[in-house]
């Protein structure tokens, strides 16, 4: 601004240059925006006396689930009722950022504020967008139909074929496994997974594992389905149904360091915020992508990462619920899809130390998990069934002297078996009951079956009506030493019995578990009964000493069972064999074929897989060089009912016979595919050879005619020695009896 004296003043206010001001004092524009506003409702209708209360309690819960809320941020509209003013059920809420507005969307909607209030809470901008609609309906734009493939298209294969993954070297594959012949592959990709792969429970996804996240893949085509963004991924989780998925990175989750991978202007695919920072598990919705939660890593008392047991969230079987245990003696209960605490709290379990959940729900009624808790002071070990989401306490039983214990679910629900380790009185060794709890019946009665020694491995045969199961037991429970990569240098001596549940009749006098038989001096490390029961391998696996493979049918001799009156006279040995290193076995989803195999992540002495029948005769042997992994693809359960089912059993031989004739007529079409395919090279040797030969005749006349002399032919006294060679390919020999 210009000087002034009294001889050089301004004719008015208007001449005046304020500019030098305006420019020193100058207030940024700012651009007004709403969009840390947001609109919540369905709350509680208070009074003014309430009001502050509900305020205090929305205030806390914004700051905890979203980010700080403005000073005097959250304002309730009020209206009079019979003289009183309230609340209109709905308020409006102002962060103190926009991302933190976006938060409180994506945590609180649908959040459960008690048991008559679930919130919606909606971006206050969506006020004016819906304001601003045509009053005028306007039909839609019309979106041309694009087909999806079916992801479970596989089961309708003609021949009923069951598919598997292997992954070996770099190259991942995914073959039909045929009867007698080699595998038919399907697709093949190299670097398709960086670690190894997996498949959903149903079979509707396979899994892959990469730097950048977790891949989805599947439909006749095996494009990709879903990517999940999560840094170094090691492990996933899907529940039971295969809505949502867990997955575990060791990195912590940093919201740089995920932008910085997606690169420029790509920020937008970026599924997490500040609130997900330092967190390494992540909860999603496996049909959409959305991330529905992150969790923080546990630590020790001393600050330190706590070791991650896997799964560390477990699901209930209608997935409407999945808990995890918590450092500090808690136990915590999740809902899905809101992913807040059962009740907004946790259970307080002084010292739990394992949990699982029934794996069967029945509708209508609530679901159950089993917990157990060791001894502590004077307080005995406790087994405790818990009603959920009740959370009430089914039943309970007190446990002395427990050394260590285990759940095992029957899968149809109805049994829990609580192995137990219990000190011996001079406290000096060890010896197993089995508390079985009978959680279907009433009031949960519980049978004990004591062993004289240690139970290492415990397994239910899957479907049998008899509640059936078989387990490992020795003198010595202290597991064989094992080298890095997991393989045991010597195989201990074990013992497998077979047990059942017999019902009170006529013949029973007492209802309760029984011993079939035991089968002593044997080396079995691993039970791996059929998905369809009956049959099961008894199997020595990850030793460098010895492989054994043991083939048993459990029903396979019942009339020598009758005449004898001793069941386990029905149990009967069907095959055994060997697999030189062997390392995993798995069943088919069917029960017709098992599969041993020989993964170079333990060692790398004749790496491959072997395939069985379930009677133990092999089908084929392919030595794979750096073979990794197997899986079969599962199967959904069968949607046929028990009615149907009884049918089919009982007309099984009839389609036996069709079925039969079916492999004949496949057999007959794979030879004759063959024979076409070698006269088809006959024919193109011919075919090359007669072209030659119809050049060298013409080369020769053109040579002839430009002089060229023939080498002189071979004369009558010149012999001609042949000699024939003979060469052993194969040699087998035979004993017959």
């Amino acid at each position: 601004m210009a000087e002034f004296t009294i001889a050089n003043l301004p004719a008015s206010e208007a001449d005046i240059d304020f500019s030098d001001l305006e420019r020193r004092f100058v207030v940024p524009e700012q651009e007004e925006t709403l969009e840390n506003v947001v609109v919540v409702d369905n709350l509680p209708v208070v009074d003014e006396s309430k009001e502050e209360k509900l305020t205090a309690v929305l205030k806390k819960l914004f700051k905890k689930q979203a980010g700080p809320v403005k000073d005097n941020g959250i304002h309730m509209p009020h209206e009079e009722v019979k003289g009183k003013s309230k609340t209109k059920g709905f308020a409006f809420v102002e962060f103190e950022t926009a991302e933190s507005a976006q938060e409180a969307i994506r945590n609180l909607n649908g959040f459960k504020l008690d048991k008559t209030h679930v919130l919606v809470v909606n971006p206050f901008m969506d006020i004016e967008k819906y304001s601003e609609v045509d009053e005028k309906y306007q039909d839609p734009p019309e979106e041309q139909f694009v087909e999806k493939e079916h992801l479970k298209s596989w089961l309708g294969d003609e021949f009923a074929r069951d598919e598997f993954a292997m992954y070996a070297d770099q190259d991942l594959s995914v073959m039909w496994n045929e009867k007698t012949q080699p595998a038919e592959k399907i697709i093949s990709r190299s670097n398709w997974t960086e670690t190894y792969v997996q498949w959903s429970p149903l079979g509707s996804y396979m899994c892959t594992f990469h730097r950048q996240g977790l891949v989805l893949w599947g439909g006749p085509s095996w494009k990709k389905l879903m990517r999940f963004v999560h840094l170094s991924v090691k492990l996933a989780d899907f529940s039971p149904n295969e809505r949502y998925l867990v997955t575990w990175s060791n990195e912590p989750i940093s919201v740089e360091t995920v932008n910085q991978l997606l690169g420029a202007g790509n920020e937008h695919q970026n599924p997490y915020t500040e609130a997900d920072e330092g967190n390494t598990f992540c909860v999603w919705d496996a049909h959409t992508g959305a991330l529905l939660r992150s969790f923080a890593p546990q630590k020790t008392d001393d600050g330190k990462a706590a070791k991650v047991s896997w799964p560390h969230f477990k699901w209930s079987p209608s997935e409407n619920y999945f808990a995890r245990m918590l450092q500090g003696a808690h136990l915590a209960i999740y809902e899905a899809p809101s992913m807040g605490l059962l009740d907004k709290k946790s259970i307080k379990v002084p010292g739990i130390q394992d949990f699982a959940w029934c794996p069967r729900a029945v509708p209508n009624k609530p679901e159950m998990l089993a917990y157990w808790t060791p001894e502590e002071g004077n307080l005995p070990a406790r087994v405790s069934l818990l009603s959920v989401p009740d959370k009430t306490l089914v039943r309970t039983k007190n446990l002395f002297s427990v050394s260590n214990a285990s759940l095992h679910w029957h899968p149809e629900g109805k049994m829990l078996c609580v192995r137990v380790q219990r000190y011996t009185k001079s406290k000096k060794s060890q010896f197993t009951n089995l508390e079985i709890f009978r959680t279907s019946e009433r009031d949960v009665p519980v049978d004990v079956i004591e062993l004289k020694d240690c139970a290492v491995a415990f397994d239910w045969e899957p479907t049998s009506e008899q509640f059936r199961f078989a387990v490992i037991h020795t003198d010595d429970p202290a597991p064989p030493p094992t080298n890095t990569s997991g393989m045991a240098s010597v195989a201990a001596k074990t013992s497998v019995s077979f047990y059942t549940f017999e019902r009170k009749g006529k013949l029973v006098k007492k209802e309760g578990f029984r011993l079939l038989k035991t089968l002593d001096r044997k080396n079995t490390t691993a039970l791996r009964w059929s998905p369809r029961g009956r049959h099961i391998v008894l199997a020595t696996l990850r030793t460098t000493t010895a492989w054994d493979l043991e083939f048993y049918d459990v029903e396979f001799d019942q009339a020598a069972a009758n005449k004898s009156g001793v069941p386990g006279d029905a149990i009967a040995q069907l095959g055994a064999a060997e697999h030189y290193g062997v390392t995993d076995l798995d069943w088919d989803p069917t029960g017709r074929y098992v599969i041993t195999s020989a993964s170079s992540w333990r060692h790398t002495m004749e790496n491959g897989y072997i395939m069985w029948d379930f009677k133990g005769q092999q089908l084929r042997k392919e030595v794979v060089e750096r073979f990794k992994q197997i899986l079969w693809r599962p199967r959904p359960k069968t949607l046929l009912s028990e009615d149907k089912r009884r049918e089919i059993r009982k007309n099984l031989k009839n389609y036996s016979t069709e079925f039969d004739e079916q492999d004949e007529r496949k057999l007959h079409a794979a030879d004759a595919e063959l024979i076409s395919q070698r006269r088809r090279l006959i024919n193109e040797w011919d075919t090359w050879r007669e072209s030659v030969e119809a050049q060298l005749a013409k080369e020769t006349e053109e040579a002839l005619a430009s002089g060229y002399k023939l080498p002189i032919a071979a004369g009558e006294d010149d012999q001609v020695v042949e000699e024939i060679v003979e060469e052993i390919l194969d040699e087998k020999e035979e004993i017959v009896a």
